[in-house]
C-alpha cells in the first residue's frame, strides 16, 4: 500500500509545480512529552505494532510504547541492550526490534533477547535495521558493512570491495523482489540481491549525498538528498530527476497523490495540493529539529523531535488564527466574507480585522469606523460589507469608504444585535426594540404592533428562499409575501432564554437555549425532543447553531463544538464532540459569532481568536479500533497464574486455558480498543457467554468486574467503536472456566443419588422389617393363641361330643335290650340311630383332628390319610398301597390339612365306588420347596364329560385352589386309570415378607 502511494505521488509530482506558502495559521498539532509519561524528549524513530501501539526509539530513555492514552517505557532494567536507541521496527511475527548503542534487542512481548552486544561502543552503535518478507533482520554494522540476522542467528557480514572504513549505512530498504538497497554515508546507493553486491548510484556520480530511500515501484525510487528529492529509474540509473531543489531532504513520508511530508534541514515540510509549507511554531508546531515522520494506519501523522517530545497531527479539519498569527485585537464578535475572498472579523472594542484569502492578517484599518464596538456583520450582493455597532447604528463599507446609517436614516435603533442578508439582497437588522429591513433604497421597521412576538430580536435566518425566520424573546415569526406571521408553539417553550433557533429542510425547529440544551420540535408541532449534555452535548449553554452542507447540525457552545448527525427524518443519530484531539483545543465559542461559507467551512470567533472548521475536509475514520484483552486480574492481585492455566501469552500476560477454583470466582477483565485518532472517544460493548446473551450498553470503561461467578465455562467477548462509530470487525475473546467444587461435580451427584437411594432403601427396609417384625410378633402371638384355642377346642369337642355320641350309642343298645318284643320297624329305627351316631362320630373325628395344631404337618397329614385309606379299603376287593419320601417334619399352614384330607377322602371314596380297580396307591413326594400328594388306581378311569359335570371333582379343585395348591386329574393314562395329584409349596418357616391367614371351615 505504501509503495503504491509513493508511486502515485511520484506520477503526480512530475506534473505539478511547486511553491512555498508563507502565511500561517495553527493546525491540530498535539504534543506529548515527559510530563505525559514519555521516556525521553529526544526521539529517533517510530513504528506501529499489531495492537496499534506506537513504539518510540529515544536517545537515552530506551523504548516507549504509546497506546494513545499512556506510555509504557522499557530500559536496560527491563533487558534492553542500551537506552540509546537509533532505530526500531516491528517484524512479521509482531516482535519489536531495536538498534541500540550496544547491539540489537528483540522484544517478544515478555522479554528482551540481545544480539551483537560485544565490543560495540556508543561511537560505533548500530544505526539502521530493516525487515524483509522472509522475516530476516538487516542492519548496519557499527564500523561499516551490511549484516543480517536470520531467525535470530547472525549469518553473514557483507562488505563491498574497496569498502571505506567507517562508511556507515544510513538507510536500508527492501524491494519487492527481496533485493536489499542501502545508502552509505560516503559512497552512495547499493543493491544486494543475496548473490552479489553492486553500486547503483554513487555519491560521486550524483555529485552530492544521497540520504533516504523510498521505493515507488520495483524500478522507481524516490531518494532524499542534499540537492532535493531525486526520482531514480533503476533501468537508467544515471538518468535521474531532482524535485524541490535546494531542499536538504533526509526523510520522506508519502500519504497520497497530493500529500507528503519531508524532513529538510531537520525541519518538517508538508507538500499538499501542489504547495509546500514549512511547519513551525506559527502553525502550532515546534521549531525543534525533526528526526522522523511516521504515518499510522489511521492516517495520523507523528513527528519525532530532537528535544521536544512527540507531535501528532490528526487532521486539517480545524485551523486557528490568534495573536501569534497577528490577530491581536480580541474578542472576535462577528465574521463575514467579501466577494474577493477576504474575511472580515468584527472586534468588540477593536474595530475590524481583515484576513486575506491567502491567510495574511491585517489590523491596519485604512477606513474610518464610526464605532469600534462591532456586534454583527453581513455582505450584500453588491460587495458592500455591513457592520452593526453597539450605539452607532450601521456602517457600510464599499471597499473604499464607510457610510453610517442611524435613526436619522430610518433605522429603528442605533444598537444592532443581528445582521442578515437574504436571497433577495434585503438586509435584515435585529435590535433590542424591533426589526428593520433595508431593500437598498429605504428601511422598513417592525415591532410588536406589527405582529412580532417581542421587540428583542435574537436571530434571523432564511429556511427557504423568500421565507424569513425571526427569533425573538417570546416567540417565532415568519416574514413572507410582504407580511409577518406568528408561529404558534407552546408558550412554555419561551419561558427560558432562547439564544438561537433554526428550521431544517423538513420544517423541524431546533431551538438552542442558554443553559438548557437543544429542543427539537417536529414539523407538525406534535413532538418535542430535548437534547442535553446528558445525551452527549459538550454543554447545555448553546451560543450558535448552523447546518453543514450534509444537513447535520453544528452546535457552538461554551465548551466547544458538537456535531449532531441527523438521519433521513432529521432525527439525531449520534453526537460527536470536538475537543483537543480533533483540533478544537478547549476553546469556547461566542454568541452569534459564526459564519458559514459555500464550501461548507464554518468560522467561529471568540475571545482567543478565530477557529475555522473545514467540515468538507472531515472524513469518516473507517479504520476500526484494534481491540484486545489487555489484562486479567482477580481480587487477589498476587496470583500465580501457572497454577490455574497452561501458561501466559507473551503480550499482556493473558493466561491460556484458565481454570479457576470455585472460591476464586471474582474476575476483572481489562480490554483496550486502540484508535490513535481519538483514543478517549472509543466506546465498547461486551458480553460474557455462559452468563449473558445480550451485549452490554455502550461504555467508555476499559475493564469489567464479574463477581461470584457460578461454576461453568465462559467466553468473554468485547468489541470497540471509534469516535465515528465504526465498530471493530473482530471481537477480542478470552475463554476461562470456573471449576465447580467437588460437591458440584457430576460424580458427586451420582454418589449422593446412590447414597440417597440406598438410604431410602435401608430406611424402607428397616421400616418394613420393623413393621414385619411387629406383624410377625402379633401373628406369632395370634398363632400361639390359636394353637391353644384349637387344642382346647379339639379336646373339649372330643370330650363332650364323643361322650354324648357314646351315650347315644349306649342308650340305643339299652333300648334295644329292653325291648325284647320290639317290632321290626322299631328295630330298624334303633339300628339307624346307631348307624348315624357312628357316622357322626367318624365325621367329628376328622374335624377334631384338623382342629388339633399337631395336624398342621405334612407327615402327620400323610399318616392320617393313609390310615383312612387302609380302613376304607379293608375287607374290599381293592388293595391299598402307600409310600412317601424320607424327610424331616414339614409344617403346613393352618387349615391346609383339613382341605387336603377332604380332597383325598373324596378321591378314595370315588375310587372305591367307581374305579373298578384292584389297586389304589397313595404317594407323597418332596422336592426342595414343594410336595406332591398323588392318589392313583389301575381302574378304567372316568368319562371325560363326567370330569366337567361332576360336583365331586369341582369340589376337590375348589378346595385345592382355596389353600393355594394345584390339583391335576390324569385320566386314562397307560400307567394308571385315574390319578389325582395335588401340588403345593412348602415353607420351612413363616414367610417374612408376606403373611397369609387361611380360614378353616368347620363342618
Amino acid at each position: 500500500m505504501m509503495r503504491r502511494t509513493v508511486e502515485i505521488f511520484f506520477l503526480t509530482l512530475c506534473l505539478t509545480a511547486t511553491y512555498l506558502s508563507t502565511f500561517g495559521q495553527s493546525y491540530n498539532f498535539i504534543n506529548y512529552n515527559i510530563d505525559d509519561g514519555l521516556a525521553h524528549e529526544k526521539i529517533t524513530d517510530i513504528c506501529q505494532d499489531k495492537f496499534g501501539n506506537l513504539w518510540l526509539a529515544t536517545l537515552g530513555g530506551g523504548l516507549s510504547c504509546f497506546n494513545g492514552i499512556g506510555f509504557r517505557n522499557y530500559t536496560e532494567k527491563d533487558g534492553l541492550a542500551n537506552n540509546i536507541v537509533r532505530d526500531v521496527l516491528v517484524d512479521k511475527n509482531g516482535y519489536i526490534w531495536a538498534a541500540t548503542a550496544n547491539g540489537i534487542s528483540m522484544f517478544d512481548g515478555r522479554r528482551f533477547v540481545n544480539y551483537l552486544t560485544d565490543s560495540i561502543s556508543f561511537t560505533a552503535s548500530i544505526n539502521v535495521i530493516a525487515n524483509d518478507d522472509q522475516n530476516t533482520i538487516w542492519f548496519s554494522y557499527p564500523d561499516g558493512g551490511l549484516g543480517y540476522l536470520d531467525h535470530g542467528r547472525l549469518d553473514q557480514r557483507i562488505e563491498l570491495e574497496g569498502w571505506i572504513k567507517n562508511d556507515k549505512i544510513i538507510d536500508i530498504a527492501i524491494n519487492g523482489d527481496g533485493s536489499v538497497y542501502f545508502i552509505t554515508a560516503i559512497k552512495g546507493l547499493f543493491k544486494y540481491d543475496k548473490k552479489e553486491l553492486r553500486e547503483v548510484l554513487g555519491n560521486s556520480d550524483f555529485k552530492g549525498y544521497l540520504l533516504d530511500i523510498e521505493i515507488a515501484s520495483d524500478s522507481t525510487f524516490l531518494l532524499g538528498s542534499n540537492k532535493g528529492l531525486v526520482t531514480l529509474n533503476l533501468n537508467r540509473p544515471m538518468s535521474y530527476d531532482v524535485r524541490f531543489p535546494d531542499k536538504f531532504i533526509t526523510s520522506s513520508v508519502f500519504k497520497s497523490k497530493n500529500e507528503a511530508w519531508f524532513i529538510s534541514a531537520n525541519r518538517a515540510i508538508r507538500y499538499k495540493n501542489h504547495g509546500l509549507r514549512l511547519m513551525n511554531e506559527l502553525h502550532g508546531f515546534t521549531n525543534t529539529a525533526i528526526n522522523k515522520i511516521f504515518s499510522d494506519r489511521e492516517g495520523n501523522d507523528w513527528f519525532a523531535t530532537n528535544g521536544d517530545g512527540l507531535y501528532k497531527l490528526a487532521n486539517d479539519v480545524f485551523e486557528f488564527y490568534g495573536p501569534q498569527h497577528g490577530l491581536t485585537r480580541l474578542p472576535v464578535s462577528t465574521i463575514t466574507k467579501d466577494l474577493k475572498g477576504n474575511y472580515w472579523a468584527g472586534i468588540y472594542g477593536g474595530g475590524v480585522t481583515k484576513i486575506t484569502a491567502d491567510g495574511q492578517i491585517s489590523e491596519d484599518n485604512s477606513f474610518n469606523l464610526m464605532n469600534q464596538h462591532i456586534t454583527a456583520s453581513a455582505t450584500d450582493k453588491q460587495g458592500n460589507i455591513w457592520f452593526g455597532t453597539r450605539n452607532a447604528g450601521l456602517i457600510k463599507y464599499d471597499g473604499v469608504q464607510c457610510y453610517n446609517y442611524t435613526k436619522n436614516n430610518g433605522v429603528l435603533h442605533n444598537s444592532v444585535r443581528v445582521l442578515f442578508n437574504d436571497s433577495q439582497n434585503n438586509l435584515w437588522v435585529g435590535k433590542a426594540n424591533g426589526l428593520s429591513v433595508c431593500d437598498s433604497e429605504q428601511f422598513y421597521n417592525f415591532t410588536t404592533e406589527d405582529g412580532l412576538y417581542d421587540d428583542i430580536i435574537w436571530g434571523i435566518s432564511e429556511p427557504q428562499p423568500g421565507k424569513i425566520l425571526i427569533v425573538s424573546r417570546k416567540g417565532l415569526n415568519y416574514y413572507r409575501d410582504g407580511r409577518l406571521e406568528k408561529i404558534v408553539l407552546d408558550e412554555n417553550i419561551f419561558d427560558r432564554r432562547v439564544n438561537v433557533c433554526l428550521e431544517d429542510s423538513l420544517g423541524n425547529f431546533w431551538i438552542g437555549y442558554s443553559g438548557h440544551g437543544i429542543l427539537r420540535i417536529s414539523a407538525d408541532k406534535t413532538q418535542e425532543t430535548h437534547i442535553t449534555a446528558g445525551d452527549g452535548l459538550s454543554s447545555d449553554l448553546i451560543y450558535n447553531m448552523v447546518f453543514d452542507n450534509d444537513g447535520n447540525l453544528v452546535v457552538g457552545s461554551e465548551r466547544g463544538i458538537d456535531k449532531l448527525y441527523l438521519d433521513e427524518a432529521n432525527e439525531v443519530e449520534r453526537i460527536k464532540n470536538y475537543g483537543r484531539v480533533e483540533g478544537f483545543d478547549g476553546i469556547r465559542t461566542s454568541y452569534s459569532s459564526v459564519y458559514k461559507e459555500k464550501d461548507g467551512s464554518i468560522w467561529f470567533g471568540n475571545s482567543q481568536g478565530i477557529i475555522k472548521y473545514k467540515a468538507f475536509m472531515e472524513s469518516l475514520n473507517t479504520n476500526p479500533p484494534l481491540v484486545y484483552i489487555s489484562g486479567i486480574r482477580l481480587f487477589d492481585n498476587n496470583v500465580n497464574w501457572t497454577e490455574y492455566s497452561d501458561g501466559l501469552s507473551n503480550w499482556h500476560n493473558i493466561p491460556s486455558n484458565l481454570k479457576l477454583p470455585h472460591d476464586d470466582n471474582n474476575v476483572i477483565i481489562e480490554y483496550f480498543g486502540n484508535s490513535l485518532r481519538n483514543p478517549d472517544e472509543v466506546n465498547y460493548q461486551f458480553r460474557l457467554s455462559g452468563l449473558q446473551k445480550e451485549w452490554s450498553p455502550l461504555t467508555e470503561k476499559k475493564e469489567v468486574v464479574y463477581t461470584n461467578l457460578p461454576p461453568g465455562d465462559y467466553t468473554f467477548e468485547v468489541k470497540a467503536a471509534n469516535s465515528d462509530g465504526v465498530w471493530s470487525r473482530e471481537y477480542a475473546e478470552f475463554t476461562f472456566s470456573i471449576v465447580p467444587p467437588f460437591w458440584m461435580e457430576p460424580w458427586f451427584f451420582i454418589i449422593v443419588a446412590i447414597l440417597i437411594i440406598l438410604g431410602i432403601k435401608f430406611f424402607n427396609d428397616y421400616r418394613v422389617k420393623k413393621n414385619l417384625d411387629k406383624l410377625l410378633t402379633i401373628e406369632r402371638i395370634r398363632a400361639e393363641e390359636l394353637v391353644k384355642v384349637r387344642k382346647r377346642m379339639a379336646r373339649d369337642f372330643h370330650d363332650n361330643m364323643g361322650n354324648q355320641l357314646a351315650s347315644i350309642t349306649v342308650f340305643t343298645n339299652l333300648i334295644s335290650l329292653k325291648l325284647k318284643d320290639k317290632s321290626l320297624e322299631i328295630n330298624d329305627l334303633l339300628l339307624n340311630i346307631e348307624k348315624h351316631t357312628k357316622s357322626l362320630f367318624n365325621g367329628t373325628k376328622d374335624f377334631i383332628w384338623s382342629m388339633d395344631p399337631d395336624s398342621d404337618n405334612l407327615n402327620e397329614l400323610f399318616t392320617y390319610i393313609k390310615d383312612f385309606g387302609e380302613e376304607l379299603f379293608e375287607n374290599t376287593r381293592i388293595d391299598f398301597f402307600s409310600g412317601k419320601d424320607d424327610f424331616v417334619e414339614k409344617p403346613l399352614p393352618s387349615g391346609w390339612s383339613r382341605q387336603i384330607v377332604l380332597v383325598f377322602k373324596e378321591a378314595m371314596t370315588n375310587a372305591l365306588k367307581h374305579s373298578q380297580s384292584t389297586e389304589v396307591h397313595f404317594e407323597l413326594n418332596l422336592n426342595e420347596n414343594s410336595f406332591v400328594l398323588r392318589l392313583w388306581d389301575n381302574g378304567h378311569g372316568v368319562p371325560a364329560d363326567y370330569l366337567k359335570k361332576g360336583n365331586g371333582f369341582k369340589n376337590m379343585s375348589s378346595r385345592a385352589t382355596q389353600i393355594g395348591c394345584t390339583l391335576n386329574i390324569l385320566n386314562g393314562n397307560q400307567q394308571y386309570g385315574l390319578a389325582i395329584e395335588l401340588k403345593g409349596k412348602l415353607q420351612s418357616e413363616p414367610r417374612k415378607s408376606e403373611v397369609k391367614l387361611y380360614k378353616t371351615t368347620m363342618l
